[in-house]
């Protein structure tokens, strides 16, 4: 499986964002039922786990391609259309929207019949979810966009997005519970960008695996020498990390931290990362403050590569003939009850974006 699920992109449609919802709304509704007919609706769960996959929505409902703003055009719509009563229900959206996540959980809960328990593993899921994706990868864009899609089985797919202010980009990040082992090591369905990040912290990358493990150990064994590097860094200010010593020329900065939340976690004894990780004090400046502590106390580092794949290597004609979400996608056009020039239109567009690609 490809890891696929962030990705760079563009803000646009801040003009007549309601044109723009109108016309995808009377393209993508046909296509979602008719794809919905054709494969069932565990099928299109896992397919909006596929940026592929999100892409080709889309690309066929006259969105210029991939662009940022069209991540909540799309998702709008599919909140309108996939209803409790169809099998999948969306909850969450964009900035307060994602916030309601557990109030809208409840509603849905009880017309699927949820158990309690059940309810309580889905809000936690909308947490760990979004505490990877903005505190263990830290990449430079804060999580603005949360949104969850469910089946009536309690299977989940999440999308997020963050935003790089200064630079208008977002990117997108993919999940889903099918075939997910653990919400901390590579747990994405994948990760895909318009480019390379120079400066990333990847914890959830396999190599950050030794990483984890110090940074649960000095919390809960090691707190002397926690507060001895606390101590140095604090009085020294902001110190630039220098990474020579393991052949990487990496700069990021200690950042100054409140060691109260140390404290409060130290009392906690987080048994493993993800435990410690869901604590509340824990944000993007502990966590950092807690990777370079392993670093000087048992010389172990994280993963800084941005597990990104560039965007222009995945959309290549060679390997986009061997994804089957773009012919499904097509048959889904196909079948669907659009207008015959409005179908030749999608396909048009769907074929030339992804099968037409400059290698």
């Amino acid at each position: 499986m490809y890891r696929s699920g962030l990705r760079d992109l563009e803000i646009h449609y801040v003009s007549n964002p309601r044109w723009y919802f109108s016309r995808a709304e009377k393209i993508l509704i046909p296509i979602v039922e008719s794809y919905i007919e054709l494969y069932g609706i565990k099928k299109f769960l896992r397919g909006l786990a596929s940026p592929i996959f999100f892409d080709a929505l889309t690309v066929a409902s006259y969105l210029d391609e991939i662009e940022g703003a069209s991540t909540t055009i799309v998702t709008i719509v599919l909140k309108n259309v996939l209803r409790p009563e169809t099998g999948l229900a969306v909850v969450g959206g964009k900035r307060t929207e994602g916030y309601r996540v557990p109030v809208e959980l409840e509603k849905v809960g009880k017309i699927f019949g949820f158990s309690e328990k059940k309810m309580e593993y889905l809000k936690y899921v909308s947490r760990i979810v979004a505490k990877v994706d903005n505190v263990a990868i830290q990449d430079g864009f804060e999580l603005y966009f949360h949104l969850m899609v469910l089946s009536s089985d309690g299977e989940w797919t999440i999308i997020q997005q963050g935003i790089k202010s200064l630079e208008n980009l977002v990117r997108r990040y993919h999940w889903t519970s099918i075939n997910i082992k653990n919400f901390i090591e590579e747990p994405h369905t994948g990760i895909v960008a318009m480019r390379k990040e120079e400066h990333v912290i990847d914890m959830t990358s396999r190599r950050s695996r030794e990483s984890r493990e110090s940074i649960v150990q000095l919390v809960t064994k090691d707190t002397s020498k926690l507060k001895g590097f606390y101590r140095y860094s604090q009085s020294k200010g902001q110190l630039t990390l220098l990474d020579q010593e393991f052949g990487d020329n990496v700069r990021f900065e200690i950042p100054k931290i409140n060691w109260s939340n140390i404290e409060s976690l130290i009392k906690q004894q987080p048994k493993d990362f993800e435990e410690l990780l869901l604590h509340r004090g824990v944000g993007i400046k502990t966590m950092r403050f807690l990777v370079f502590a392993s670093i000087e106390v048992y010389h172990v580092k994280p993963s800084f590569e941005d597990p990104a794949i560039i965007l222009k290597e995945l959309y290549k004609p060679q390997n986009m003939h061997e994804d089957r979400w773009i012919y499904e996608m097509m048959d889904a056009v196909r079948e669907s009850s659009l207008e015959m020039f409005m179908k030749k239109t999608c396909l048009n567009r769907l074929y030339n974006f992804f099968f037409t690609q400059e290698s």
